[in-house]
C-alpha cells in the first residue's frame, strides 16, 4: 500500500484533534471493557480507522495498543501527555511515523546505536560548524550528573531542563532536517537561542528502559529507526520566541518534510520517507 497523501494525512489529523477534543474531561479509565468500546468509536471514524488499518499491523493492534496506553495512564509521571486528550492525540497522530517507518530495521541494543554506519557522529559536525542547532549529551557517572545538577543550579535557564542525549548520533537525513528547522527559526526569530534537540535515535532497549520509567515512548518508534527527533519548545517561552518556533515546525510539516507532533515540552518530529533523498542531498552539499 502507497503511503497517504498529504491530502490524507490532512484530514487525518483533522479527524485526530476532534477525537482528542472528545477526550477532554475524560476521567483516569480503569475498565477495560469500556474503554475499548470508547476506542472502538473512535476507530468507527472512517478516516481515523482508515489511516489505522494502514499501520503495518492493522486496525487492531492500534486499538489494543491504545487502550492499554489509557489504561495504564497516571498523572504527573514522568510522560509527554499532560491529560488524557493529549495522549491519545499524541498516540493516533505517532500511527504516521509507523506507516511510514514500521517496518524498517530497528536499533535493537545500544551497540547497534553506536557501531551503526547509517548514522553519524554530531560532535565532529558540531566542531567544524555544520550543525545549525545545540544538544546536551547525557551524563555519564557520578561526576557526570553532579556537573550537571551544579550548573543547573548556578544557572537554572541556561539550556533546557533534560536528560540530554544518550546517542550523540543521527541519521544525515536528520541532520539535514534540524539544520533547515534551526535556519528558518533564527530567521523569524533572529533574538532567539539556536535550536535545541533533545532527543534522536534510540534503540529499542533504551526505549523500554524510558516505558519502564513512565515515560509515554511509544512502540513501535520511529526513534528506533532513527527517523525521529524532539525539539524543545517550551523552552523558549522565556524569550517570546515559542510561537515562532511552533510555525516553523508546522510549515515543516505543511511543506510535507516531517510528521509533527506537539507533545508540550518537546515537539516530536519524523522525516516523511518523500523528503528522505532531498535531505540526504543537503546533507552531503553541506547545506542541510
Amino acid at each position: 500500500m502507497s503511503d497517504p497523501t498529504a491530502a490524507e494525512l490532512a484530514a487525518y489529523r483533522a479527524a485526530v484533534e476532534d477525537v482528542a477534543g472528545e477526550v477532554g474531561g475524560l476521567a483516569t479509565p480503569t475498565d477495560r471493557d469500556k474503554v475499548e468500546s470508547r476506542v472502538a468509536s473512535w476507530l468507527a471514524d472512517p478516516v481515523v480507522g482508515g489511516m489505522a488499518a494502514r499501520v503495518p499491523a492493522g486496525a487492531e493492534a492500534v486499538a489494543t495498543s491504545l487502550v492499554d496506553a489509557l489504561l495504564a495512564y497516571r498523572a504527573n509521571r514522568p510522560s509527554a501527555a499532560a491529560d488524557l486528550s493529549t495522549l491519545v492525540r499524541i498516540h493516533l497522530l505517532s500511527q504516521i511515523d509507523v506507516i511510514w517507518w514500521g517496518t524498517s530495521p530497528m536499533f535493537v541494543t545500544d551497540a547497534d546505536v553506536d557501531g551503526s554506519p547509517e548514522l553519524v557522529d554530531l560532535e565532529p559536525l558540531r566542531r567544524a560548524g555544520r550543525l545549525a542547532f545545540r544538544y546536551h549529551r547525557q551524563p555519564a557517572g557520578l561526576v557526570g550528573r553532579g556537573r550537571d545538577w551544579a550548573a543547573r543550579r548556578l544557572a537554572p535557564d541556561r539550556r533546557p531542563r533534560t536528560a540530554g542525549l544518550r546517542f550523540a548520533r543521527a541519521r544525515p537525513e536528520g541532520v539535514a532536517l534540524l539544520n533547515q528547522v534551526a535556519g528558518s527559526f533564527r530567521e523569524a526569530a533572529s533574538h532567539a537561542p539556536p535550536l535545541w534537540v533533545t532527543s534522536l535515535v534510540r534503540s529499542l532497549d533504551h526505549q523500554h528502559r524510558l516505558r519502564s520509567l513512565g515515560y509515554a515512548a511509544l512502540l513501535p518508534s520511529a526513534h528506533c529507526a532513527g527517523f525521529a527527533m524532539d525539539v524543545e519548545v517550551h523552552w523558549y517561552r522565556r524569550s517570546g520566541t515559542d510561537g515562532a518556533l511552533r510555525e516553523v515546525l508546522t510549515s515543516s510539516q505543511d511543506a510535507g518534510l516531517a510528521n509533527i507532533i506537539d507533545e508540550g515540552q518537546a515537539w516530536h518530529v519524523c522525516i516523511n520517507p518523500a523528503s528522505r533523498d532531498a535531505l540526504a542531498g543537503a546533507y552531503r552539499r553541506g547545506s542541510g
